[in-house]
């Protein structure tokens, strides 16, 4: 599993604490942030996919090999409504593949969002 840490003020909630998967469990706007730059880049994935952590994206890459790529905020309930900067994190995982399907491997391409 691979994992980015950033701190930013960028990608805080819209929608009221209410309407978030758990208080203090940010994420939605970052994932669709992503998953819209990963499709200019040619990497059509899920929309955002809501969890008790934050939210998910999918996507499987043209040899069938599947991703997931969660985006979340861990922090105090209301944390994510005080224009301070939160501690994100981006984690991709690949879902492993049962019998002598393709490997995954580590890509060192860089893509502009």
């Amino acid at each position: 599993m691979w994992r980015i840490e950033f701190c930013s003020t960028e990608f805080l909630p819209v929608l009221p604490e209410q309407c978030q998967g758990n208080p203090g469990a940010y994420g939605f706007e970052l994932a669709w942030w992503l998953a819209q730059a990963l499709a200019r880049n040619g990497f059509i994935t899920s929309y955002p996919i809501g969890e008790d952590w934050g939210w998910l994206i999918e996507y499987i890459s043209p040899s069938g090999v599947e991703f997931t790529i969660g985006c979340g905020s861990i922090g105090e309930p209301g944390a994510g409504y005080l224009q301070a900067p939160l501690k994100w994190s981006i984690f991709i995982r690949p879902i492993p593949l049962s019998g002598n399907g393709p490997r995954v491997f580590p890509t060192h391409r860089r893509y502009r969002a």
